[in-house]
């Protein structure tokens, strides 16, 4: 391949790889986790899109449970969030869709999961 067409080639790649990414958020608004916090109620029953870096896990016995619980960090706050499919590792950038769950209680062994949590509905990791 010559040295003229290297950029190019470059760039189309880069398009052919980014678009379904950039597709897939098309028209999703992200929420500030901080907004979800402050008012869950405005987002009860309705599916809440937030993104952010994972900070902390529960996983007891890795899924043995068929639960497990991620906290999600954004520049405004955090929320944990609670899986059926398994925490994502600490350091992952998530985008993940969710619902409201103010009263939720899984017992003893997650005392420190409280307030407002997102049941996860789908999620992508990077």
């Amino acid at each position: 391949m010559s040295r003229k067409f290297l950029p190019l080639f470059a760039a189309s790649l880069a398009l052919l790889v980014g678009a379904p990414l950039l597709s897939g958020c098309k028209g999703t608004k992200v929420e500030q986790i901080s907004r979800v916090i402050a008012d869950p109620t405005s987002f009860q029953d309705k599916d809440v899109v937030v993104a952010g870096r994972v900070v902390r896990r529960f996983d007891p016995s890795q899924g043995l449970l068929a639960v497990s619980a991620y906290q999600v960090e954004d520049k405004t706050g955090r929320i944990w969030v609670v899986s059926r499919t398994g925490a994502p590792s600490i350091g992952s950038e998530v985008g993940l869709k969710g619902r409201i769950n103010r009263d939720l209680n899984l017992g003893s062994l997650a005392s420190q999961i409280t307030g407002v949590v997102l049941n996860e509905v789908e999620r992508k990791t990077r």
